[in-house]
């Protein structure tokens, strides 16, 4: 996209390096990898062909990793574990990928995947021209799921009305600073936009929760 944005400028290459260089946040990096969690994902567009993605993370000599998406597939009949198999190799000797390099596989927990005679990683274990790779399975799905079966609604709320609370007074954000260790993060005032604090409020709490305590009952909150 960067590419045609700045198809016009004299210096596009350094405007581009520039972007991608630039450092993702982490609940960028958490989207990424919700929608990249497995190496191999069957997904069906609007005119209901499965389409077979496969992603590969590379490492360097210098342990650096990368991610890419290596390649997509149609699969036009049944998605059955030999056909996600046969449109998986087909890929990899179409893009000239190396076998031997290959060390591990994720996947999801569909039975076309993980089945123990014809799912897809079955039938990779079982091919010769295939290293002996290790298996993973993405537990994505499950994290998402059992998130959403939490009510976390009560504790969340006392901890937004403690924490505007303190940071809607400047006589209580200054007895709190007196409080906090050096080095210590602040208080992040929240709003209603999960991404703008919500997402982040608790694990920020965690550090200092006996200074927030503390402060909260001085003030018989």
């Amino acid at each position: 996209m960067s590419d045609s944005l700045f198809n016009d400028f004299k210096n596009k290459s350094e405007i581009v390096a520039t972007i991608q260089d630039l450092q993702l946040s982490r609940n960028t990096v958490m989207r990424r990898i919700e929608v990249m969690s497995g190496n191999c994902d069957e997904s069906t567009d609007i005119s209901d062909t499965a389409q077979l993605l496969v992603f590969v993370r590379m490492v360097f000599k210098d342990f650096t990793s990368k991610e890419e998406l290596l390649g997509m597939s149609s699969l036009k009949e049944r998605t059955r574990g030999v056909d996600i198999f046969k449109a998986f190799k087909n890929l990899l000797n179409d893009l000239k990928v190396p076998l031997f390099k290959l060390v591990s596989i994720t996947t999801d927990g569909a039975s076309a995947m993980i089945g123990c005679i014809n799912g897809f990683i079955a039938l990779c274990q079982n091919e010769d021209e295939f290293p002996a790779l290790m298996t993973y399975h993405c537990i994505i799905h499950q994290q998402v799921l059992a998130s959403k079966r939490l009510n976390t609604k009560e504790v969340m709320d006392i901890t937004f009305k403690i924490v505007n609370s303190i940071r809607g007074s400047s006589l209580k954000q200054r007895l709190f600073q007196l409080q906090l260790d050096e080095g210590q993060p602040e208080l992040l005032l929240h709003t209603n936009v999960r991404w703008l604090s919500r997402g982040s409020l608790l694990s920020s709490e965690l550090p200092i929760l006996w200074p927030v305590t503390t402060c909260a009952l001085a003030f018989n909150q």
